[in-house]
Parts: C-alpha cells; structure tokens; sequence
C-alpha cells in the first residue's frame, strides 16, 4: 500500500519513519487485514499534511486496495 501512495503525486511522500509508525499503529490496533476503512482511520500516522490524507481517504484508499488485490490475483506481485 505504501509503495502505490509513493508514486501519488503528494505533496510530503511516506518515508521509512512513517512507515514504521503507520505499521506499530496497525498493529496496536491488531489490524489483521487493510481495508478502507482502516486507512481512512490511520492514514495520518502515514502523511503529515491535510491535503494528502484527504487525497487518500475514501474512494482513493479503496482503488489503490483494489488494484494491489488484483495484482495479487494475478500473480504480479507477491508470487
């Protein structure tokens, strides 16, 4: 997920910090599995302006899951 908001035209990209803190932050919460809803609550552990997390949330979060769900399917990635 953070790969595909790396490639977004934000205005401050996820680094490896945030990631980490985006990652302890899902794991406190004993997140088992993304869904849009879930990074709609947590996506400002991951990007520190307004702007960008309001780019993510919603509609975006669940295309960004659903195109990384089809990547799987297909074998692209993680195979």
């Amino acid at each position: 997920f953070v790969q595909s908001l790396r490639k977004m035209d934000l205005f401050k990209l996820p680094g490896i910090a945030e990631t980490i803190d985006w990652a302890q932050a899902l794991t406190q919460l004993d997140v088992l599995e993304l869904d849009a809803g879930v990074i709609n609550d947590t996506v400002g552990a991951l990007l520190k302006y307004q702007d960008d997390i309001a780019k993510v949330q919603g509609s975006e979060a669940a295309r960004i899951l659903d195109e990384i769900k089809t990547a799987l399917e297909s074998g692209r990635i993680g195979g």
